[in-house]
C-alpha cells in the first residue's frame, strides 16, 4: 500500500524527543516515555511504570489504537483471504 503525504506524521515540536502529530493527536514513542519516567522516578520499577502507562493508555484511548504497524494490514488481508 502506498503511503500518501497526508498520512505522514508531522513533527510536533523542535525538541528531539520523537513527538509527532498523527491524525491531530500529539504522540511520543512508548520507549521514550518509559525512559523519561524511569529517570524522574528512579525508585519505581520499570514494570510498574509500564503497567501504569498501559492502564492510562487504555483509559485515554478506550483501547482503540491510533496507529498500527504497517505489516499488520498484510496479516489482516491474509486472514480475510482465507475465509
Amino acid at each position: 500500500m502506498e503511503t500518501r503525504s497526508a498520512d505522514a506524521a508531522t513533527p510536533a515540536s523542535s525538541d528531539d524527543d520523537g513527538r509527532v502529530v498523527i491524525e491531530g493527536v500529539e504522540v511520543v514513542p512508548f520507549a521514550t516515555v518509559v525512559s523519561r519516567l524511569c529517570i524522574d522516578y528512579p525508585t519505581v520499577s520499570v514494570t510498574r511504570i509500564e503497567t501504569i502507562i498501559m492502564r492510562e493508555w487504555e483509559a485515554f484511548t478506550a483501547g482503540r489504537p491510533l496507529v498500527v504497524p504497517a505489516a499488520l494490514e498484510d496479516g489482516v488481508r491474509e486472514m480475510l483471504d482465507q475465509r
